[in-house]
């Protein structure tokens, strides 16, 4: 009888061994592999300026559209969009951000737009349609510590 409870109690031990190796996070980079650090990225591993963002643009813009702007900076900044974006059925948005706050695009004291930012990696779009567009003077508002990219743009027309 003891035999079989020592192979049961080997049994259940292999088995536990097995389940719980199964379950190790994934690393993401040899610097997590070694320490065992999480895949969370750090500080460090944060662009810290525009042109380390991803292009918000991911997929291709349709035929005969027009940009009518494309940026990118950090903290606060005024765009004036072409009077053709006062035509428009609709623009669209296109932007990503890193930082510790929120990126919002305003017209008139109405926000049009906005994301939490975070590490940057996140990309995101927004249709304004025509009934928000009649006013051409937009502001990018961001804390000083936020970096961002943007694309405008325009469908197209008719």
């Amino acid at each position: 009888m003891k035999l079989s409870l020592l192979a049961v109690g080997l049994s259940a031990l292999v088995l536990v061994s097995a389940c719980s190796s199964g379950e190790q996070p994934k690393a993401t980079d040899s610097h997590s592999a070694t320490t065992g650090a999480s895949a969370t990225p750090s500080p460090a591993e944060t662009p810290t300026s525009p042109d380390r963002l991803p292009n918000p643009v991911q997929s291709a813009i349709p035929v005969g559209s027009k940009t009518l702007y494309t940026g990118s900076g950090h903290g606060a900044r005024a765009v004036t969009l072409p009077a053709s974006a006062g035509k428009a059925s609709s623009v669209t948005v296109m932007w990503t951000c890193a930082g510790p706050s929120r990126f919002n695009i305003t017209s008139e004291a109405k926000t049009l737009a906005g994301s939490q930012c975070g590490d940057g990696n996140g990309v995101f779009t927004a249709r304004i349609p025509h009934a928000n567009v009649h006013e051409l003077d937009w502001k990018l508002s961001a804390a000083k510590s936020v970096i961002w990219r943007i694309v405008i743009t325009q469908p197209p027309g008719k």
